[in-house]
């Protein structure tokens, strides 16, 4: 059940264009119990008596599931918003308030065919726990599903942590495709936008599992256009939408 958490920031560094990642070291509970694609809730305090309240701000673990001690986040910064600046400047030591685990976008326990994950922008963060589940599943003989994972984004400075990604992808046996909707000249990967380049591969599934996390326009347009070719809602689409 979620409880209340204090964590103090040990670390924080910028890993790509208006993107950063915070590690909070756990003080109460020393270890915190979580699902791989779950969030935590933060306590953001008011700037001042007369500011606006801005209470909590959620964020996807990007931990792996298995090393609780730390909690992990990777947020964009948004310029002027109260959550980013106040993450932004807090000074490393400081202990903060949250509440978790939260949230239903989790892995199933298992699954009848295919895993496919559709990501765009920070959404990918609840992604990295989630692949290393099923490396861990895959290594341990349990569950060794074909896999693949679409990650979407405007440019290549959008992406982040990806030596970290592709062998957390490799450990799974997954197959990672990258698109940029705004590619630079010398940019040689996929190009446009992950909801045409997933239906495209939709043919060739089996049984799949659908995990859908990031923009919640793709998230709303994806699961209408699958919802359209017969698959099941419920059975088959999880989601969690981000405002990224």
């Amino acid at each position: 059940m979620p409880a209340p958490i204090t964590a103090e920031l040990v670390a924080r560094e910028p890993i790509a264009d208006g993107i950063a990642q915070l590690s909070f070291a756990l003080r109460e509970p020393p270890r915190l119990q979580f699902k791989a694609g779950q969030f935590v809730s933060i306590a953001i305090p008011s700037a001042g008596p007369d500011s606006e309240a801005v209470p909590r701000r959620s964020y996807s673990i990007a931990s792996q599931s298995d090393a609780g001690e730390l909690l992990r986040f990777i947020i964009r910064v948004i310029p002027e918003g109260k959550a980013s600046e106040f993450l932004m400047k807090l000074p490393l030591g400081a202990v903060v308030n949250m509440t978790g685990p939260h949230g239903f976008f989790v892995l199933d326990e298992r699954h009848p065919g295919d895993v496919v994950f559709g990501a765009t922008g920070t959404g990918f963060a609840a992604v990295m726990p989630m692949l290393g589940e099923l490396a861990r599943r895959r290594e341990s003989g349990h569950e060794s599903p074909r896999s693949l994972v679409l990650w979407g984004a405007r440019q290549e400075s959008d992406l982040f942590a990806r030596a970290e990604i592709e062998a957390l992808v490799a450990r799974a046996g997954s197959e990672l495709r990258v698109f940029l909707t705004a590619p630079g000249a010398g940019w040689r990967g996929e190009r446009g936008r992950i909801t045409p380049a997933l239906l495209d591969r939709l043919p060739e599934l089996t049984a799949p599992t659908f995990y859908l996390v990031g923009n919640g326009a793709m998230i709303s347009e994806l699961k209408r256009e699958l919802i359209a070719r017969g698959v099941n809602r419920r059975a088959q689409i999880r989601t969690e939408a981000f405002f990224d």
